[in-house]
C-alpha cells in the first residue's frame, strides 16, 4: 500500500498509468476514489497521481487541529511531488482541492505545467452562511459520527444533484463518504475550510500567474459560479468552461464532459513553450 511520511503524517497516494504527471486533489469527504472516472481515462494518456488529503481516507487524521490549515495542505501536495521525483506536473482538483490546487501553483508556479480548478470558491461568498455550515457538519461529526454526517451531507446542495441521479450515485457517494474517520473531516472542516482565504482576497496573485489555467464549474453549482467567473476574468488567459445540467461535483455529475474539457486542454498546454523562468507571481501561502 503506497504511503509516504509527510509533515507529521502519512499520505496514501496511488499512481496509475504513464506519462506526463496529472495530480489530482479531491473535495472535502470525498477521497481518492471520487477520481475514479477520471483515471479510469485519463491514465490512457498521463502518469496520474491521486492521494488521500490528511484527514481522509486511508491517510493519517492527526488528534490535534493545529495539524490541518491549508498551507499545510500545500505542503503535503510539495512533499509528495518531492517523494515521487516529480519536479514539474500538471496540478488540479476539484472544490476543496481545487483551493488546494490553485494556491500550491500560486506558492510554487514553477512546479506546475497546467493548473484545472473545478468548483472551487464555496464560502467566497455569503462567508458567515459557509462558515456556519461547516461547524454544523463538525458538530455532526463529532457527536454522531460519519454516518449521521453522510446523511446530512447527502441533503446538501453541494452533493444532492448527484446523489439525485439515482442509487447507484448515491450508493457510491456515501462510500466516499464513510471511508473517513470523524475527526480528520471535522478538524479540516473547522480548520481548513472555514478558514481558508477567500478566492477573491486572491486577485493580486491571480492577476501575476502565469500557469495555463482551465475552470470547470457546473451550471447549477450556486456558490461556485460567481467565483469562476471572477477567476476567469482575473487569470491571464485561464479557459472557462460552464458544464450545463450539473451542480457541485462536476467531475460525478458528468464525466465524460469534465474528461474532454480536460484532455483538450492539457494537450493544449503541452504544446506550449516552456517557461524559462519562475513566474514573478511566486509567493508562500
Amino acid at each position: 500500500m503506497p504511503r509516504v511520511d509527510v509533515n507529521g503524517v502519512s499520505l496514501y497516494y496511488e499512481v496509475t498509468g504513464h506519462g506526463p504527471p496529472l495530480v489530482l486533489a479531491h473535495g472535502f469527504a470525498c477521497g481518492l476514489r471520487s477520481w475514479d472516472p477520471q483515471v479510469k481515462v485519463l491514465a490512457r494518456s498521463w502518469r496520474v497521481v491521486t492521494y488521500d488529503v490528511r484527514g481522509h481516507g486511508i491517510s493519517g487524521a492527526p488528534d490535534d487541529p493545529a495539524a490541518y490549515s491549508q498551507p499545510i495542505s500545500i505542503a503535503d501536495l510539495r512533499a509528495l511531488l518531492e517523494h515521487l521525483k516529480i519536479r514539474r506536473a500538471a496540478v488540479g482538483g476539484l472544490s476543496m482541492g481545487g483551493n488546494i490546487a490553485l494556491n500550491f501553483a500560486l506558492a510554487h508556479p514553477e512546479m506546475v505545467t497546467a493548473l484545472i480548478v473545478a468548483d472551487t470558491g464555496a464560502g467566497s461568498d455569503e462567508a458567515a452562511d459557509w462558515v456556519a455550515t461547516v461547524h454544523a457538519f463538525a458538530d455532526a461529526l463529532e457527536r454522531n459520527g460519519l454516518e449521521a454526517f453522510a446523511d446530512a451531507a447527502l441533503a446538501n446542495p453541494l452533493f444532492a444533484r448527484y446523489v439525485a441521479q439515482g442509487p447507484a450515485a448515491e450508493r457510491f457517494i456515501r462510500t466516499c463518504l464513510m471511508t473517513h474517520r470523524a475527526r480528520g473531516l471535522a478538524h479540516t472542516g473547522r480548520e481548513v475550510l472555514s478558514k481558508r482565504p477567500s478566492i477573491y482576497s486572491l486577485a493580486p496573485r491571480l492577476r501575476e500567474l502565469s500557469v495555463p489555467t482551465l475552470l470547470i464549474v457546473g451550471e447549477h453549482d450556486d456558490p461556485c459560479v460567481k467565483v469562476h467567473r471572477f477567476m476567469a476574468d482575473t487569470i491571464p488567459g485561464a479557459r472557462h468552461v460552464l458544464i450545463p445540467g450539473v451542480g457541485h461535483l462536476t467531475n460525478l455529475e458528468a464525466p465524460d464532459a469534465f474528461n474532454r474539457a480536460v484532455m483538450r486542454f492539457l494537450r493544449e498546454a503541452a504544446r506550449r513553450p516552456a517557461p524559462t523562468g519562475r513566474s514573478k507571481g511566486r509567493r508562500r501561502p
